[in-house]
């Protein structure tokens, strides 16, 4: 019965957050925003460049103790503005992942760099294909330059593999953004280059049409149905026509001359109508003295290819694969000549110069070739973000016929299934360094 009764005291924080900020007692400046009042205090307030500035006298309305604050920023709310207007008062700041973009916005406002610092943490951690856009969006408008590389790293993983599967959020990429993507060098690229040319066609008819939504295959189909209609109702090319001038730059950035490898491919291209044939015209010529190079001997492959070269250059193929074991495949068609192929098995990707004739492709039969590669591999957790990476860099190898090669050897502790690979070859020297590259 002498035992003394435990006291759960405030702490200090908790004591000022509960007495200055939600009573207001003391208050010695009123802030009316967006329709509420709230009672504050300079010295806190002053923590922020924004209100200091105001209360340095530089602003005429500096010194009074109302001052009404114009809002013109959407995103803010009247709960961000009190979340943010509350941190002054606190030491830290709960944040709910759906109101995270609001609450930036009100931290920008008033230049709180902690609480823009804690918002873009939460940010990153929760980046996925319902929030990539929106966060991307908001990172631009307030200066978080690393939120909008996360969220582009993202994208480039994820473009072709999981936004499909969500057409009402494959929608929201804007034309920008979506430019930027396709027409980077590290964009993993599921299957073949032609896959992009898909994917930017089903993008184009959900902005086309936007209250369509349902399962992806069937709108990819939707898709290619509604353009050659289009495309038999008009002499001229989509793409050349004046709603499609906003969308022209992000068909420019696909890699044309990469998707022209298939027969049937070259037919979808033309029957859809959506590119110019004087888009078109360039990528076959290209081609096809490409071709005629190679079967001559002028041009054995590339050699002591630059950086920049390689990343304009390289065609973009990908494989995603559910399990471990042993795996093997090839992209035909994409090779000018070379068959190779690509296998798998305990953690170690290799290529093979294949000489077997098990198909009736046309191959190049010199001694050597020689190829330029980089190979990435990464595992992705729920929200598809990666949990692994693992990279070959630019490399570059001669392969004589049946020459097998490693590309790439994967930790097998940190590697989780399934895997997504991502392949960037030159096969060919570019056009633009043939003298160079003669033999």
């Amino acid at each position: 019965m002498s035992t003394p009764k435990k006291k759960v005291l405030k702490t200090t924080s908790q004591y000022i957050y509960d007495n200055l900020f939600k009573e207001g007692k003391d208050s010695d400046i009123t802030i009316h925003a967006l329709g509420i009042s709230w009672k504050l205090h300079r010295l806190y307030l002053c923590q922020s460049p924004y209100f200091a500035a105001l209360f340095s006298g530089r602003w005429s309305d500096g010194d009074k103790n109302q001052i009404s604050l114009t809002i013109d920023d959407t995103n803010i709310t009247r709960h961000s503005l009190h979340v943010t207007l509350g941190s002054f008062y606190r030491d830290d700041v709960t944040i709910e992942p759906h109101q995270v973009v609001s609450v930036l916005a009100a931290a920008a406002l008033l230049q709180l760099d902690g609480l823009i610092s804690q918002c873009t943490v939460i940010m990153n951690e929760t980046i996925n294909k319902e929030t990539v856009v929106k966060y991307y969006e908001a990172s631009e408008q307030y200066g978080c330059i690393q939120l909008a590389k996360a969220c582009i790293d993202w994208l480039l993983v994820n473009l072709l593999i999981i936004m499909p599967e969500t057409p009402s959020r494959l929608r929201e990429i804007p034309p920008s953004l979506m430019e930027q993507l396709i027409g980077s060098p590290h964009l993993f690229v599921m299957q073949t280059e032609f896959s992009v040319y898909v994917l930017l066609r089903l993008w184009l008819f959900l902005i086309m049409n936007p209250s369509i939504d349902g399962e992806s295959r069937e709108i990819v189909n939707e898709s290619q149905t509604f353009f050659r209609a289009k495309a038999a109702l008009n002499k001229e090319a989509f793409l050349d026509t004046e709603p499609a001038k906003p969308y022209q730059d992000v068909f420019r950035a696909m890699r044309i001359e990469h998707m022209m490898m298939h027969h049937l491919d070259m037919e979808i291209l033309f029957s859809d109508r959506l590119l110019p044939t004087s888009w078109l015209n360039p990528g076959i010529y290209k081609r096809w003295l490409t071709t005629l190079r190679i079967d001559s001997g002028v041009d054995r492959g590339p050699q002591d290819l630059a950086e920049a070269t390689f990343e304009k250059e390289c065609y973009r193929c990908g494989r995603m694969l559910n399990l471990d074991g042993q795996h093997m495949w090839r992209w035909t068609g994409f090779n000018s000549g070379l068959d190779l192929i690509v296998s798998y098995e305990h953690y170690r990707i290799t290529i093979k110069r294949n000489t077997l004739n098990d198909h009736t492709a046309i191959l190049s039969n010199h001694p050597t070739r020689n190829i330029t590669y980089r190979v990435t591999v990464v595992s992705l957790n729920d929200q598809k973000q990666k949990i692994y990476e693992e990279t070959s860099g630019i490399k570059q190898k001669s392969l004589a016929l049946g020459q097998t090669t490693e590309l790439l050897l994967l930790d097998p502790v940190l590697t989780v299934f399934p895997l997504y690979l991502s392949f960037s070859f030159v096969v060919f020297s570019p056009l633009d360094n043939s003298d160079d590259q003669e033999d």
